[in-house]
């Protein structure tokens, strides 16, 4: 076997440079950082020793998560049984598929998976994934044979969508009535959606066909059933012995904590188109959770963006090319359904989605180009009250690094800062509202258009003393109102800005808890870490390998605020905390119980800010009007009811139960459509300096018109720019003083 040099982990000192990877899976601000050089062992195969594969890219992780990760745990029991439940969840998270015999014999391997990686044993591993595709062949038989029978919708039974509140089935007997109240929801909610649409094209005189008789429905619905359910299979049984040991090892690097992962090659690849956005599609970022495939992000001034309708946490459930048949996409693998949701420019795709509220839409969109310039900041007039005031959108903190002279977030922030001063603005309103993150240096360098110098974040490495990074410019280029929008899907370096501008006491913080990401990442080929020629290892199957190893994208710091503590698990609290749909529930890092802990170090070397206006003033203003809008009200309503959604997944088969169930979720819906539609809209406008390049073509010009129109109507936006008036105020009673006293290290 060929020798190769072994090639060491080598983190250069790059200050600030902190990319954000743009993975389905997570997407939160990842950053190749400052730090010291880390030594990792490689892994090399002795001579002779008929070693797997699976088994040497094992080896080489473990090797590179214990001497290079940040906070690597301790192989024990406590972390098999953990390993365990997470890989058994990950490979039949419906326990749709095994049975308790199956559990019972895997029970053996409970506390002993530490030891097998240990050793370098991958039994467990292979036995499961060799359980799994022998229950996945038997299971086919037994959907094919239900859905040969005709249902009724009378009966009071119910289902159970929860995965983790079932248990796992003790015979095949049991199994298969699990798999016959799985089709009958399935069909009884596709026979629901054809009496809707029937319906529908009756009073609108536009029924083609004959009217359809329920008997007649039901039919045409178990026939749509098993269309999906035979897609479904046929994607299943592509799922190999390779994809089930990726399961396995990211099961293993998820327990040491959410953000470490292991990238098989075809996901590297993926990953890498990411990227590029050399694509064209509807702009959705997806993610896998359980069977379901949600809407991760959606990027902004892409096809989805732009019709508004597709949120994040939506379930896509059915995907169809123009007039084509819907496809039931339950239980796909995520590349086959960007494969089938990306196409040719200008091509139509319609998405079955299940909001957040229950309800059902029918979404159709035209494919796009995905333009990098999306993420770029943009800039809007706004006007309320009688002030002008800046309203600047940040979607991530982008940099090119590959080139010298390409576009960074903290010089473009620079020239919209520069624009809204023309323009005369009186406060400026910053929104960061689902920016995962971006380049470190520049977050930096933004902190420093608002404040002088001073520190704007502290990072630290493994068994390393805290740096601090301060701004570079002496002077702020924007000393006045400031007001900085975030959310849960606030992450990493967005959190940084809102957090360094809070504890400077400079800007109204506004909108939801952040995400509370704290965590820093970089992607490494694990060929850098194995000394040998992976091509020549053995192989685990009859499946061909893929080619090289995959990759592993590890966390190697934390990052703190000035103030000494991190944003690690508790995210940013906004100064002024607004209602928000996700506010019942566990969404960001601390929904994970393997997140690293949240903790504190010293505080920087700062100086708060002082003689600022009094902004116990504005935040109970603020209060005061949150409380009594009747839209925050409703969505108040709406998040208690999706905690309650989210806790009881148990549905019924009577069909005028389940419309019960459905017809609930429109109503609010309905409500939420009417108050925007009456709502009073923001005054916003284009700046003078953007008019040439937005006016240039109809392309450009509806761009612009979509993206004004989604501001005029949020009452976010509405209710930061209040803030500024209040400040504005404030500053004309004469309560300011100067706004840059003090920041500059003694």
């Amino acid at each position: 076997m060929n020798k190769k040099a072994f090639l060491p982990l080598l983190l250069l000192l790059a200050i600030g440079v902190f990319f954000s990877f743009r993975m389905v899976a997570d997407k939160k601000g990842d950053i190749l950082f400052q730090s010291e050089n880390i030594q990792v062992v490689s892994y090399a195969v002795p001579d002779g020793e008929n070693t797997t594969r699976n088994q040497a890219i094992q080896n080489t992780i473990m090797n590179v998560i214990r001497d290079g990760h940040y906070s690597p745990k301790m192989l024990n029991d406590e972390f098999s049984k953990k390993v365990y439940e997470r890989y058994l969840e990950m490979t039949d998270y419906g326990k749709s598929f095994l049975l308790q015999s199956d559990i019972d014999e895997f029970r053996a391997y409970e506390t002993s998976i530490d030891d097998e990686l240990n050793a370098g044993t991958t039994k467990f591993a292979e036995l499961v994934a060799t359980r799994i595709a022998t229950r996945i062949t038997e299971a086919e038989a037994y959907y094919k044979d239900i859905l040969n029978q005709t249902f009724t919708f009378s009966t009071d039974d119910e289902i159970e969508l929860d995965g983790k509140k079932l248990n796992w089935c003790a015979n095949a007997d049991a199994l298969k009535e699990r798999w016959t109240k799985s089709m009958k929801y399935r069909t009884l909610a596709r026979f629901t959606e054809l009496k809707e649409e029937q319906k529908k094209a009756i009073e609108a005189k536009t029924l083609k066909d004959k009217k359809l008789s329920d008997a007649e429905l039901e039919v045409k619905a178990r026939e749509n059933v098993r269309k999906s359910m035979d897609n479904y299979f046929k994607r299943l049984k592509k799922i190999n012995e390779h994809d089930r040991f990726a399961y396995f090892m990211n099961s293993v690097c998820h327990i040491v904590d959410p953000h470490t992962d292991f990238f098989p090659p075809k996901d590297k690849q993926r990953f890498d188109e990411e990227m590029s956005g050399k694509f064209y599609g509807i702009g959705a970022q997806l993610q896998s959770d359980g069977d379901h495939c949600k809407i991760k992000q959606v990027i902004v001034g892409t096809p989805a963006w732009k019709d508004g309708r597709l949120k994040v946490e939506d379930i896509i459930q059915k995907v169809a090319q123009g007039a084509d048949e819907p496809v039931d996409i339950t239980g796909w693998d995520i590349e086959d359904i960007v494969q089938i949701i990306r196409g040719k420019e200008g091509t139509e795709v319609r998405l079955t989605v299940k909001h957040l509220d229950g309800s059902m839409e029918l979404i159709s969109l035209r494919r796009g180009k995905v333009e990098t310039e999306a993420t770029f900041a943009k800039s809007a007039i706004l006007k309320n009250g009688g002030s002008t005031i800046g309203y600047i959108m940040l979607p991530e903190f982008y940099a090119d690094f590959g080139d010298i002279n390409g576009r960074r977030c903290a010089v473009d922030m620079a020239r919209e800062i520069e624009k809204l001063k023309k323009e005369n603005v009186q406060g400026i309103i910053v929104d960061l509202r689902g920016n995962g993150g971006g380049s470190l240096s520049d977050v930096v360098d933004i902190g420093g258009l608002f404040v002088d110098k001073g520190p704007m974040v502290q990072v630290k490495s493994k068994d390393a003393q805290a740096q601090e990074l301060a701004t570079r410019t002496a002077k702020a280029l924007y000393d006045g109102p400031l007001v900085i929008m975030v959310n849960q899907g606030s992450a990493s370096a967005s959190e940084i800005l809102a957090a360094a501008m809070q504890d400077y006491k400079r800007a109204i913080v506004m909108g939801a808890n952040s995400f509370g990401k704290g965590t820093v990442q970089k992607v490494f080929p694990l060929e850098d870490f194995f000394r040998g020629n992976p091509e020549s290892l053995a192989s685990n199957s009859s499946t061909p390998a893929p080619a090289g190893m995959g990759s592993i994208k590890l966390t190697l710091q934390k990052f703190y605020r000035i103030n000494g503590g991190s944003t690690q698990l508790r995210g940013v609290t906004p100064d002024i905390v607004m209602p928000d749909m996700y506010d019942f529930l566990d969404i960001g890092e601390r929904k994970d119980s393997n997140s690293l802990a949240w903790d504190q170090i010293a505080k920087a070397d700062y100086k708060p800010i002082k003689d600022q206006v009094n902004f116990t003033t504005l935040v109970l203003n603020s209060q005061k009007r949150i409380a009594a809008n009747e839209r925050f009200n409703l969505i108040s309503k709406n998040a208690e009811r999706l905690k309650k959604q989210s806790d009881d997944n148990r549905y019924s088969l009577n069909e005028n139960k389940f419309k019960a169930q459905l017809d609930e979720n429109k109503d609010l819906a309905k409500k939420m459509e009417e108050l925007e539609k009456n709502a009073k809209q923001i005054n916003a406008g284009n700046l003078v300096a953007d008019k040439p390049n937005v006016e240039k073509d109809t392309t450009t010009l509806a761009k612009n018109a979509e993206w004004l129109k989604l501001i005029k109507k949020d009452p976010y936006i509405a209710e930061a720019s209040n803030v500024i008036n209040d400040w504005l105020k404030l500053m004309k009673n004469g309560s300011l003083g100067k706004v840059n006293e003090g920041n500059s290290k003694d």
